[in-house]
């Protein structure tokens, strides 16, 4: 859309539609009142473009939306609707109002530009950059945060040294002094404090400042440009060096305009055409008078960009994770005007004084009227703010939204994808701005690199929000497995039985062999070795051999074998009587309850038990005869006596035939300490049971851990 700059603005400007509605106020209520506004502002013809000025006071802002520009002003708070176009606002904005945006929707500010606006979250950030860069940041007077940093700052008192303290988030001049003296300022109230400026450059005798005009119009990357015109405000008094009789004079120490325009001194300037009088002159002008004084402009110049720029990327960290857009590809939500006031030495050497994120749009001179009504018009011209803009945008979120309803999934690009598709919308983005940024210059990117800044800003910000913590974390955890995963791929595999159906799917899978010797020549004993014909200490408590998890043999190869080595086990358990309360996974059959009585149950006892059950009475006789730590407690004491009175009386048959009388005899302490032992019922302890009931071919028993509570625990297996 062309501008239609020859419009003139006088500086005051009111719309007709605010009028009407101010009318009508007399005659309506508020609740009505209000209701008629928003049914107003949600009718868009899509002629013009909505401007929410809800939350602005300036009327250059409202003559250049409404005159030059068309569009169709809307004066409902802008959190309330959703239905507006462009905002221009006077406030911060949150980083929740820029998450309820669309696409197309633009908004003047950036969400977290304190970090730059605020006196002393600006020296913050300047100081921490300034440690790493003592040199490349010497462009802002040496500063302090109070009363965090009242002790290093007391110290710098002495030898005729004066300091300007300045509240933290003032403006317009607003308590602002000098001194001399610390005992004038008060630990516990909060100030930035910097060293003055001793020797500044003067026009006409008189100290100046330059309000330059910035535009960040984006932070992912970052995007600047910079006004070619600002104005120069001048003190109203002469300057002299400070001392103790001029600290006061605010009108020769400061160049706020909202000071020194109530001095009767203040000349104002009456003619556009003539920027070079007065007491608040144009940029351009000011750097016309040095060239003639034959000064170094240009490269004044390029200082100010670099100190620009570097403010800029101590900051961009924290406007880029304020920016939560993440969808906007194109980085063109959100712009910003910025106000930096910039105060140069009699070297020509510039300083940064502050930045102010709302920088003042009063036209109250024809050079301010000028000027301001230039800057916001090519500000909405560069943002490129039109009605085709806004429709190739929705557009593109209507076919977005069809591919997504017919192939029922979400679109989702990779990193890659999203760097093309960003680096796309940035090429068009600067074919557009190239002919369209009027009298704006961009100054970054550039040609000259900033990289260092950016990452050590980066650094500092991860410190400072602990990103860097979580970050090294989540290297160490990725780390970690990835180290576990080759140990699982040099090691082989294992069951895991996480559930009980897996349990009783693999419970016949493996018996290990270490526990019986499958060599009859050899015969394990610890760690050590014992060849046939090699004396054996009886009774000798030896340590658990280790489980060799290679040597495995299916269940019918070990049921005939044990059934042949018999005499060799038992020998062999003598030994290992102390470490074996039971034979692994020992298979029994219910026997039929007509054998109940005792006298079938002493006749049938051999035949009705399996092969596997005599070698577990062997062996628990064996156990009990050798070794007392395994016995079961019972709470019956009648049937331990019972037991212990059958070993005496039985004690002459063990000296005839020792084997088979070991035999019977387990098999009767294990019936009369066990009443039910026939058909495997328990009282007590409780009874931990598998049932194994014809397991398929090809499956294996494996050994479990039985021997769980020593002397209190028995298992069994049906």
């Amino acid at each position: 859309m062309k501008q239609e700059k020859e419009i003139i603005f006088n500086g005051d400007f009111e719309d007709s539609e605010e009028e009407d509605d101010d009318q009508s106020q007399e005659y309506e209520s508020d609740e009505e009142l209000n209701k008629k506004k928003k049914k107003k502002s949600l009718q868009n013809t899509n002629k013009n473009l909505i401007m929410n000025v809800s939350d602005t006071q300036y009327p250059v802002v409202k003559f250049v939306g409404k005159m030059i520009y068309k569009f169709k002003l809307q004066y409902v708070p802008y959190q309330e609707i959703n239905n507006w176009d462009f905002c221009w606002t006077d406030n911060a904005v949150l980083p929740e109002t820029l998450a309820k945006m669309q696409s197309h929707q633009k908004i003047n500010h950036f969400p977290g530009m304190y970090s730059l606006a605020r006196k002393n979250h600006l020296g913050k950030n300047l100081n921490k950059m300034q440690k790493q860069f003592p040199e490349e940041y010497d462009f802002y007077p040496r500063t302090w945060m109070l009363p965090s940093e009242y002790n290093d700052f007391k110290q710098q008192f002495g030898k005729a040294k004066t300091f300007i303290l300045k509240p933290e988030a003032s403006c317009q001049g607003r308590g602002i002094f000098l001194t001399r003296c610390i005992e004038q300022i008060n630990p516990t109230e909060h100030y930035v404090a910097q060293r003055y400026i001793h020797k500044p450059l003067l026009i006409d005798g008189l100290k100046f400042d330059l309000r330059m005009y910035v535009l960040i119009c984006g932070c992912d990357p970052l995007r600047l440009y910079l006004y070619k015109e600002g104005l120069a405000r001048f003190a109203t008094q002469a300057y002299i060096a400070p001392n103790t009789n001029n600290l006061d004079d605010v009108c020769m120490h400061l160049t706020n305009y909202a000071i020194n325009k109530d001095n009767p001194n203040f000349i104002f300037n009456s003619d556009e055409k003539k920027m070079d009088v007065g007491h608040k002159r144009s940029m351009s002008s000011v750097f016309e008078l040095l060239r003639e004084q034959n000064q170094n402009v240009d490269q004044l110049l390029d200082d100010i960009k670099d100190l620009i720029i570097k403010t800029f990327c101590s900051v961009q960290p924290i406007l880029q994770s304020n920016y939560t857009q993440v969808d906007n590809y194109a980085n063109n939500m959100c712009f910003e005007i910025l106000g930096f006031d910039i105060l140069i030495d009699s070297s020509l050497k510039p300083y940064l004084l502050e930045v102010n994120h709302t920088p003042s749009f009063t036209a109250d001179t024809p050079l301010d009227q000028f000027i301001k009504k230039s800057l916001i018009a090519d500000t909405i011209t560069l943002m490129n703010i039109n009605l085709k803009t806004k429709n190739e945008s929705i557009q593109q979120k209507k076919d977005e939204m069809q591919k997504r309803v017919l192939t029922g999934k979400k679109l989702k690009l990779s990193i890659e994808e999203k760097k093309l598709i960003k680096l796309q919308f940035q090429k068009q983005r600067d074919e557009y701005e190239q002919q369209n940024k009027g009298n704006y210059e961009l100054i970054y990117p550039c040609s000259k690199s900033y990289e260092e800044y950016l990452q050590h800003s980066l650094k500092i910000y991860e410190e400072w929000t602990g990103a860097n913590i979580r970050r090294n974390q989540k290297k160490e955890f990725i780390q970690i497995n990835q180290e576990t995963q080759n140990k699982s791929q040099s090691q082989p595999k294992k069951i895991i039985l996480e559930k009980k159906s897996t349990l009783y799917k693999h419970v016949q899978s493996k018996i290990n062999t270490n526990l019986f010797p499958n060599n009859k020549n050899e015969q394990i004993k610890g760690d050590e070795v014992i060849q046939e014909g090699e004396e054996q200490p009886p009774n000798q408590i030896n340590t658990i051999p280790e489980v060799d998890n290679d040597h495995f043999f299916p269940y019918e190869d070990y049921q005939q074998q044990s059934l042949e080595s018999i005499k060799d086990l038992c020998t062999y358990t003598e030994k290992r009587g102390q470490e074996l309360q039971i034979l692994d996974l020992i298979q029994f059959r219910k026997t039929d309850k007509r054998l109940n009585s005792s006298h079938n149950q002493q006749q049938n006892v051999q035949s009705i038990l399996s092969p596997l059950s005599q070698i577990k009475g062997v062996l628990q006789g064996i156990a009990i005869k050798n070794v007392k730590q395994f016995q079961i407690k019972n709470n019956n004491k009648n049937v331990k006596s019972s037991s212990k009175q059958i070993n005496e009386s039985e004690q002459d048959k063990f000296q005839e035939n020792p084997q088979k009388q070991q035999i019977m005899q387990s098999q009767q302490n294990y019936q009369q300490s066990n009443p039910q032992g026939i058909n495997g019922a328990y009282i007590k302890p409780k009874v931990f049971s598998l049932k194994l009931s014809h397991p398929p071919k090809g499956y294996k028993l494996q050994s479990l851990p039985l021997l769980i509570q020593q002397n209190f625990t028995k298992y069994r297996y049906e």
